[in-house]
């Protein structure tokens, strides 16, 4: 999975602000402050342009995001166009925000978590969704095995990750590759969260395959590191956290 990493865009000498990455992150509600706290904190350093809508006007929700710098909270959905990508679901719980818009103007989607739910039967062609055993027989009614997530991928037009303790299955209908490079230590809640800010964040300048593949093997890699550090007693922002520095190691590879 390494040679993906080697593909993923990199900056040019004399790019300007903006040019290397705008990224929408959509989702939390009264119930979940935290999920898309994590997924801002996955993907602040390899975007230029950060920015959040709220999934609920909650008081303590805008609280949390706004403790990250970088993150520009909006209150509207009208620039969704001019974003390189857009990450929708994480903490959404039952709040409801403008799908069809972001659909229909969005030029890439990545849906996780609550997400999934809403493109149940229409999932967009050209997205990347996340599922998880559970959540691909929801949008489906099949098992989440390699042949099935192939076949779903080729029939939606889209890139899957069915996400698995033993093996994240990762197609785009044509090509199908497992990762395995995690550990139990990413069981803790957020962990998902920071996956799909840091794959969103790929997604802004990465063709969708190669976001999903890179993003997988570089958040289970940074897992690994931090076994080393804490045992498996790490948390989804230290798994954030050391995100940047270990594709710097892997770079360097």
């Amino acid at each position: 999975m390494e040679p993906f990493l080697k593909k993923l865009y990199s900056p040019p000498k004399l790019s300007h602000k903006g040019q290397n990455g705008k990224l929408l992150i959509i989702g939390g509600s009264r119930r979940y402050h935290g999920a898309p706290v994590f997924s801002l904190l996955a993907a602040r350093r390899f975007v230029d342009l950060l920015y959040f809508y709220p999934g609920e006007n909650d008081p303590q929700l805008i609280h949390a995001v706004k403790r990250i710098p970088e993150a520009m909270v909006v209150w509207d959905l009208k620039h969704t166009a001019e974003m390189d990508c857009v990450l929708f679901g994480i903490g959404l719980s039952d709040a409801r925000f403008d799908v069809n818009f972001v659909l229909e103007y969005a030029r890439s989607v990545v849906v996780d978590g609550d997400g999934l739910k809403l493109v149940k039967g229409r999932v967009p062609a050209g997205s990347i969704i996340t599922p998880h055993e559970g959540e691909f027989r929801m949008l489906f009614g099949m098992e989440g095995t390699r042949k099935n997530v192939q076949s779903m991928a080729k029939e939606h037009s889209c890139v899957i990750i069915k996400k698995d303790p033993a093996a994240d299955i990762i197609s785009d209908g044509k090509r199908t590759v497992l990762n395995t490079v995690h550990n139990q230590g990413m069981t803790k809640g957020g962990t998902g969260d920071v996956l799909a800010g840091l794959i969103a964040a790929f997604a802004c300048k990465n063709d969708p395959f190669t976001a999903a593949v890179a993003g997988t093997y570089l958040n289970g890699y940074a897992g690994n590191r931090l076994v080393k550090r804490f045992g498996y007693n790490f948390c989804a922002s230290d798994l954030a956290e050391e995100l940047a520095l270990s594709l710097k190691t892997l770079s360097r590879k």
